[in-house]
């Protein structure tokens, strides 16, 4: 996420945001094929990594409306959180910020490269600062932040199901959600990978999300199978938090299942 402002002089907790483990595995294309976690529209075997347990039953897939395609994109311009490649602070800590701003681009139909993303999030990072936002944003304040920064209309929606994401993309709306980033398994993530992380949901087809993730450069249009993404949707809740704060991890699976609508 962020603050070049908050970097103090403690030992670094490895793995505590949404981008200090988001470094890139340059191993494979960008069609990408994940490790399937509770993917109830699948037969692939289930993945091995620590979330390997039976998720809540409201985290399964549920029947999807005959009125929605089949498949749908939104053609939502891509730039990674650390769009030059510079993974230093702020653009480590910046997934909230890069989803944002790539939302923000769409809605605008404004152009977005990698030279304006980086520009992008040191102006939103210092707004940030200046109004008292912490380094790790929950989903309520992507809300404020939506509407005081971007004017963009948003809101809290906590029916986080297949079938109420499909409708709001089809509505024409973006959907933005906050993740255990752990739990998603994706293969490009520096491992561990990311203890929060968030990302832009902008399509799907018959059996994946198709996202902009901005923690991998391979992150346009990657697709997450249903259960893999819907069950590693966890808000912060680990309160506020410095730069290589040596505080113990927050379990992430404790927080709020929500994510946030932008409306078209």
């Amino acid at each position: 996420m962020k603050r070049l402002f908050f970097i103090v002089a403690i030992l670094f907790l490895v793995g505590a945001g949404c981008g200090t483990q988001s470094s890139i595995v340059n191993n494979q294309n960008n069609q990408n094929s994940q490790p399937t976690n509770y993917n109830v529209n699948t037969n692939t075997s289930a993945n091995t990594n620590s979330a390997s347990q039976v998720p809540p039953a409201n985290v399964n897939a549920i029947q999807t409306s005959s009125a929605l395609p089949a498949d749908f994109l939104a053609p939502v311009a891509f730039a990674s959180q650390a769009p030059l490649g510079d993974w230093s602070m702020p653009y480590q800590e910046a997934c909230e910020e890069a989803s944002m701003i790539m939302v923000a681009k769409y809605f605008k139909n404004e152009k977005l490269d990698n030279n304006i993303m980086a520009e992008e999030i040191l102006k939103l990072v210092k707004w940030e600062d200046d109004n008292g936002y912490p380094l790790d944003l929950t989903a309520a304040q992507v809300v404020e932040v939506l509407d005081k920064y971007f004017g963009l209309k948003s809101s809290l929606d906590k029916m986080v199901t297949e079938t109420e994401i499909k409708k709001k993309l089809v509505a024409g709306d973006l959907i933005i959600v906050p993740l255990a980033g752990r739990d998603v398994g994706n293969p490009y993530y520096k491992q561990p990978g990311p203890l929060y992380h968030m990302l832009v949901i902008r399509g799907y087809n018959q059996t994946e999300f198709i996202t902009n993730d901005p923690g991998t450069r391979r992150g346009e249009a990657y697709r997450y199978l249903y259960g893999d993404l819907l069950w590693a949707v966890h808000d912060w809740v680990g309160g506020v938090r410095a730069y290589q704060d040596p505080r113990p991890e927050p379990d992430m699976r404790t927080g709020a299942r929500v994510m946030v609508v932008v409306e078209k």
